[in-house]
């Protein structure tokens, strides 16, 4: 009884801490996505004229582009959305075959 005990404390004392690092990963996206989310944000910073500001949750959604990546992007993508904005471009999105990417053909 005590093996299968010392095996089950074992995993969980390595496993648990891996699970945690792994999701913290998925949650803060690529460079590529920190860079689209910064450029929503810009984007949607951009409606409120400097004098009037912006909501105090609106100012918190803006600074999480770097450590919650993906809930961020949905939340400024849906923002801007609702506002009838359009999105800045994705580089993530691959280009279709002879497309360019803001250059001249």
């Amino acid at each position: 009884m005590k093996i299968p005990s010392l095996c089950l404390m074992t995993v969980l004392t390595l496993g648990l801490p891996l699970a945690a690092s792994a999701q913290q990963n998925v949650a803060k996206g690529t460079a590529a996505d920190v860079k689209y989310c910064n450029a929503l944000a810009k984007s949607y910073s951009s409606m409120f004229p400097a004098q009037e500001g912006m909501a105090v949750s609106d100012v918190v959604t803006l600074s999480r582009c770097d450590t919650e990546t993906q809930a961020t992007i949905a939340t400024l993508e849906k923002k801007l959305g609702d506002k009838k904005i359009d999105l800045p471009h994705d580089e993530r999105v691959a280009q279709p075959p002879g497309g360019t990417s803001g250059g001249t053909q």
